[in-house]
């Protein structure tokens, strides 16, 4: 019986803590809490989605460039050939 009594008042300690740091964080308003959470998890989101944005374009702004330069310079093997003239040794 007396373990029984203890673990109801862990319990009800437990939830009082959590409703005090609740009502710290987020204020007395419950209406208010779920909307400045959801208005939260929206900018979150959207900045989430806008930094991937960023990666995808500079990834491909990088790659196109790589691939401009590749088509830029001539083949290595015409580059490197040396022709001798009739007239040197």
């Amino acid at each position: 019986m007396a373990e029984d009594y203890d673990s109801r008042l862990l319990e009800s300690a437990r939830v009082r803590k959590h409703r005090l740091d609740d009502a710290l964080l987020f204020g007395q308003n419950p209406q208010e809490r779920t909307y400045k959470s959801a208005t939260a998890r929206l900018m979150q989101s959207l900045l989430i989605a806008a930094l991937i944005a960023a990666v995808c374009v500079g990834f491909s702004f990088v790659q196109h460039l790589l691939s401009e330069q590749a088509t830029k310079q001539p083949p290595a093997s015409s580059a490197t050939a040396v022709t001798m003239t009739e007239g040197t040794v």
